[in-house]
């Protein structure tokens, strides 16, 4: 199952992360946020790669992950998508750091990287909320189709950004499309949301949350790779958030 839905979880806050990409920095900043007794923790993906700290970042979400249990939820990004060891990607500066660092690549893949890849979810749900890391797609009409997604379906989540013209359009990157505002309220309708908060484009979010599609879609950034200001977004379980434009004033910076 690719789809982690933590609605019956009873928590306080909701800290959500972006893509890292080997930031440690910000990776330790976000481990002195979290309070593991009644937070919820969401990675979406992205960990490695660009930075030069991927292996250490890998690390961390994997301890976190391991000693907290349901209170840390991991989710794929594009840089998480190999077959066999072989990135689906580029760059992947990540197979140089584990040369270095790990005695060579296939060794770290295989003697770490490729369980930890196995226990990264596609999507997570809570309440009215979805977190996912690049965007969705018509091809998404129930969770059913996140819970036990299609490879056509993981490409779309994994690679998709959000555009501001009605329908789809092939996506730049080369993979996924660029969805416009009539397909993420189709999707949030199908799904029961009001809102997905998504990463994927880093510089979109250079000054904070990026809010597209009537409050729909929010993006987020947690890395300094590319320069800008971190952030993570520490959600009140308990309040009805109806919309991504209610979300600017739960934002931490982590410089």
């Amino acid at each position: 199952m690719k789809l982690r839905i933590a609605d019956s979880m009873d928590v306080d806050r909701i800290l959500v992360v972006g893509d890292l990409h080997g930031d440690y920095a910000s990776f330790k900043r976000i481990v002195e946020f979290f309070n593991p007794e009644s937070d919820l923790l969401i990675f979406l993906g992205d960990y490695a790669d660009r930075g030069d700290m991927g292996v250490e970042v890998l690390d961390g979400v994997s301890r976190l992950m391991n000693f907290h249990g349901d209170r840390v939820i991991a989710l794929k990004g594009n840089h998480e998508d190999y077959g066999n060891g072989i990135p689906y990607f580029q760059p992947c500066t990540l197979i140089w750091e584990a040369d270095v660092k790990r005695g060579g690549w296939m060794n770290y893949y295989n003697s770490f990287l490729r369980g930890f890849l196995d226990k990264l979810f596609l999507a997570a749900k809570y309440e009215n909320m979805l977190f996912l890391h690049g965007g969705v797609s018509s091809k998404i009409t129930s969770l059913k189709c996140l819970k036990y997604p299609s490879r056509e379906v993981e490409i779309d989540v994994l690679w998709s950004d959000p555009y501001f013209e009605p329908g789809e359009k092939p996506n730049f990157r080369g993979a996924g499309v660029l969805f416009g505002p009539d397909i993420s309220e189709m999707v949030c309708r199908a799904l029961n949301v009001d809102f997905i908060v998504r990463s994927h484009e880093p510089l979109k979010a250079f000054k904070g949350p990026c809010v597209e599609h009537d409050g729909r879609i929010v993006t987020v950034n947690s890395t300094r790779v590319y320069g800008g200001r971190p952030f993570i977004l520490t959600l009140p379980a308990e309040e009805n958030i109806k919309s991504g434009y209610e979300l600017e004033e739960y934002t931490v910076w982590l410089n």
